[in-house]
C-alpha cells in the first residue's frame, strides 16, 4: 500500500474510533502530511523504517520546527506506525525503538494585567453603549447586536478561562440561569461546567439569550454574527484583536491570553489550584501548574509581606 492512501485510511479510523478533539485530528493529519509530502506520497509502507521517520524529524527540527510542535509530529507517527503494524499493513511497527531527542522548554504563559482587562472591558463597553456595571437591556442587543455580541464573548472568557472555540460553542440549552452555570463540551471531548461568577455577566447572559429568542434563530449556539449565523472561533479571534488594537493595547491579543489571564487572576486571589484545574478542563494538574509561575506581582507582594531581612535587622 502507497503512503498516501495509508495515511488516508488513518485519519479515517481516528475520526471513526478514537475520542479525540477535530483539532487534534487536523494536526495529526497535517504532520503525517509534512512526512508524506517529504517522504513520497507514492513511497510502499512496507519500506518504511524507523531510520525514515527519524530523519524525517531531524529535518523539521533543523528547519526551525518547535519542541512543541516536534513532539506532536513524533506523536503523530508512533501511533501511524502502532495502527499499521495492528492492521497487518506492515511486518513491523517502523517506530519501534525509534529515539529523538526533543528539548522541552517551559515557556510561561503570556497574560494580560488587570488594568489592561478592564481597559479592554471598558472599551468594549463604550463601544456597546453600556454603562459600567449597569444592566443590559434586550433592546441594547437588538440595536447593536456586533457590539453586545462581542463584549459578552470576551467577558465570559474573562470570567470562565474558556477557550473561544468553547465560548463560540455554547448552546442555549445548556445554560442554567438560576443556578448560574454552563455545561459544555471542551478538549478531549471532556464535559465540564463553567460558572457566572456575578449578577452582571448572569444578567447579561441571560438578556443576550432572549434577545436570540426575539431573532427567531434556526440554530442552538448562544452567540451570533450579523447574518444570524454562529460566531465562529476565527470571527472571535478578529472581533479580539480589534478590539484590544483600538483599545491601546500595545500587544496582540489572542483569547487563550483572556484564558491565561483568567487562571492567572484566580492564582492570584488565592484560588486553590485543583478548583482552577477543574474549571479549565485540564486533564492533568501539572497542565494547570503552569500558573502557579506566572504571577510575579503575587509573588513580589508576599515576598514584600514576608521581608526576611527587615525581620532579622529587627531582631537584632
Amino acid at each position: 500500500m502507497q503512503l498516501n492512501e495509508a495515511r488516508k485510511r488513518y485519519v479515517r479510523w481516528l475520526l471513526a474510533t478514537r475520542d479525540l478533539s477535530p483539532h487534534t485530528i487536523r494536526a495529526y493529519e497535517s504532520d503525517l502530511s509534512s512526512f508524506e509530502r517529504r517522504t513520497g506520497a507514492h513511497e510502499e509502507i512496507e519500506r518504511l523504517d524507523r531510520n525514515d521517520l527519524i530523519s524525517f524529524l531531524e529535518n523539521q527540527r533543523d528547519a526551525g520546527l518547535s519542541p512543541a510542535s516536534l513532539r506532536r509530529r513524533a506523536s503523530a507517527l508512533r501511533g501511524f506506525g502502532r495502527w499499521m503494524h495492528a492492521e497487518d499493513l506492515v511486518d513491523a511497527d517502523p517506530w519501534s525503538d525509534a529515539t529523538i531527542a526533543i528539548g522541552r522548554p517551559r515557556r510561561l504563559p503570556r497574560a494580560l494585567p488587570g488594568h489592561e482587562i478592564d481597559r479592554l472591558l471598558g472599551f468594549l463597553m463604550c463601544a456597546a453603549g453600556v454603562d459600567d456595571g449597569s444592566r443590559v437591556q434586550t433592546t441594547d442587543v437588538l440595536a447593536r447586536p456586533h457590539e453586545l455580541t462581542t463584549l459578552l464573548a470576551v467577558a465570559l472568557m474573562v470570567a470562565t478561562g474558556v477557550r473561544v472555540h468553547e465560548v463560540v460553542g455554547f448552546r442555549c440549552r445548556d445554560i442554567d440561569f438560576p443556578n448560574r452555570s454552563i455545561r459544555l463540551l471542551g478538549k478531549g471531548r471532556r464535559e465540564r461546567q463553567v460558572f457566572l461568577p456575578n449578577d452582571w455577566i448572569a444578567g447579561f447572559t441571560e438578556t443576550y439569550a432572549n434577545a436570540r429568542g426575539e431573532l427567531s434563530l434556526q440554530h442552538s449556539r448562544l452567540l451570533f454574527n450579523l447574518r444570524l449565523d454562529p460566531l465562529t472561533p476565527a470571527a472571535m479571534r478578529s472581533r479580539l484583536s480589534k478590539a484590544a488594537s483600538a483599545a491601546g493595547l500595545t500587544q496582540r491579543v489572542t483569547p487563550h491570553m483572556l484564558r491565561h489571564s483568567a487562571a492567572t487572576q484566580l492564582i492570584e486571589a488565592g484560588v486553590d489550584i485543583r478548583y482552577i484545574q477543574r474549571l479549565l478542563g485540564h486533564a492533568s494538574l501539572s497542565t494547570t501548574e503552569i500558573y502557579t509561575h506566572v504571577s510575579d506581582s503575587a509573588l513580589r507582594r508576599v515576598v514584600s509581606d514576608a521581608d526576611v531581612l527587615g525581620r532579622i535587622a529587627r531582631a537584632r
